[in-house]
């Protein structure tokens, strides 16, 4: 199962893409916290058969994109915001699947129900390697590997490929 770490990284690395070339303090937090949001089901004792529990309404589409949305209007009010708005919205929404799409390389539990609340069915992609090798320090492992790596490599592209040069130009590599 991926760790609350693992999934605030993905979520950093979303926002580096995320205009000005350099995304502010406040659409760094709200990509974090909007990767880690949908295990708010996690301490909940409900049975895996229903809609509030774990990797249920909370890791669905829907529920991606209305979190994306409230969050989207909550966190950046304002006419200041107001052009940068469908970006944000965009990096939370992404930020927020990413969740459901790292639980779904996991071994643990019966999957993810993507497309509650209509269909109660648990997706899990057909390479789960993710899970239940090695204990805490193999997962530990699994995650640097398979999603930390990654993700710090997507978000040093996301400011290399994005930055102006220093002469002001756009950097010929793009």
């Amino acid at each position: 199962m991926p760790t609350p770490i693992s999934h605030a990284a993905v979520g950093a690395a979303i926002a580096a893409w995320t205009e000005p070339p350099t995304p502010s303090r406040r659409i760094w937090l709200a990509a974090v916290a909007c990767a880690a949001l949908p295990d708010i089901d996690w301490p909940m004792p409900m049975a895996s058969t229903s809609l509030f529990g774990h990797r249920a309404i909370t890791h669905s589409l829907i529920f991606a994109i209305a979190a994306a949305v409230a969050a989207t209007l909550l966190v950046f009010p304002g006419p200041a915001w107001k052009p940068l708005r469908p970006r944000i919205f965009l990096t939370l929404g992404l930020g927020l699947l990413s969740h459901s799409l790292l639980d779904m390389l996991s071994t643990y539990s019966y999957g993810v129900e993507v497309l509650a609340p209509f269909s109660q069915q648990r997706l899990r992609f057909p390479w789960t390697p993710l899970g239940g090798h090695g204990g805490i320090p193999g997962q530990l492992r699994q995650e640097a590997v398979v999603v930390f790596l990654p993700a710090v490599v997507l978000a040093w592209l996301g400011f290399k490929l994005r930055r102006p040069a220093i002469d002001g130009s756009r950097m010929l590599d793009r």
